[in-house]
């Protein structure tokens, strides 16, 4: 019994340690944002939510994370159907292959992409090879580089929580229903979509949180004209010293992220409830 109490107590510790130190990383930047020498506690936060200039990175980091999750969880959910209907050595590969890309250096990562989508990137030179288009089409640099950025790098968070549901959802459900006269597409939007979605929630979850968090992508495939509240807070801590306005920005953009995440995982269990 004891062994038992001191296995789960090592099992527990490190995740307790972890959240020691997330709570009192959030506590320091709480009381950061609320260090106001000579003026009001809330100044820091009045200052970034009465302009409108500085609401503007809020609104573009939620739409940006709203347009990758929303694509990263449509290929991942197509991913993680097929690898539960490929063979077990095609899963593996499939496994691998988002594994390496999870774990490549993001830098790298993100630079193969310019290279792939830049002004004289593979995508560009072989659709003007091809006379499709006139002049090269501008993929990057803006939202849509960003967003195909962070789709690439949130993949594997939006596959593998889907796959883990899928592939305990039992095979003679489905057979059941074709025995029954139902054809493939009902027997997934009624049976198979159905009982995946707390997987497809906890990678919605996952990925909206990524993205809306996410730096590097953002200041190197936006280019300096899609800046995210995450470069915004970076820019005002490091090049002007500004720690406290920093703070302010990145604590309204977690609650605000932190209350939609609620909001859908409420919306979510009611579905699956229901």
């Amino acid at each position: 019994m004891r062994s038992l109490t001191a296995g789960r107590a090592a099992l527990i510790a490190p995740a307790l340690a972890l959240l020691a130190l997330l709570a009192l990383a959030l506590s320091s930047l709480f009381a950061a944002s609320v260090v106001v020498p000579g003026g009001h506690w809330y100044a820091h936060y009045r200052k970034f939510l009465g302009d409108d200039l500085y609401v503007a990175y809020i609104y573009r980091s939620f739409r940006v994370a709203a347009y990758t999750t929303v694509c990263a969880v449509i290929v991942g959910y197509a991913i993680a159907y097929v690898m539960t209907r490929v063979s077990p050595a095609t899963r593996r590969l499939i496994v691998i292959v988002l594994i390496l890309q999870f774990f490549s250096v993001s830098v790298t990562r993100i630079y193969s992409i310019i290279l792939l989508l830049g002004n004289n990137g593979v995508v560009n030179r072989t659709l003007l090879g091809l006379g499709a288009i006139d002049s090269p089409v501008r993929l990057i640099y803006n939202e849509l580089g960003v967003v195909i950025g962070l789709v690439n790098a949130s993949l594997p968070f939006a596959v593998f929580p889907i796959h883990s549901v899928l592939e305990r959802i039992p095979a003679s459900l489905r057979e059941a229903a074709h025995t029954l006269g139902a054809q493939r597409t009902r027997t997934f939007w009624q049976i198979v979509f159905p009982l995946s979605l707390p997987g497809v929630g906890a990678s919605v979850v996952i990925v909206f949180l990524y993205s809306l968090g996410a730096f590097a992508t953002p200041l190197m495939l936006g280019g300096g004209f899609v800046d995210l509240i995450s470069v915004f807070s970076f820019e005002q801590a490091i090049n002007f010293s500004n720690y406290g306005f920093a703070a302010a920005g990145a604590i309204v953009t977690s609650a605000l992220g932190l209350l939609a995440v609620y909001g859908f995982t409420v919306l979510l269990e009611r579905r699956v409830t229901a």
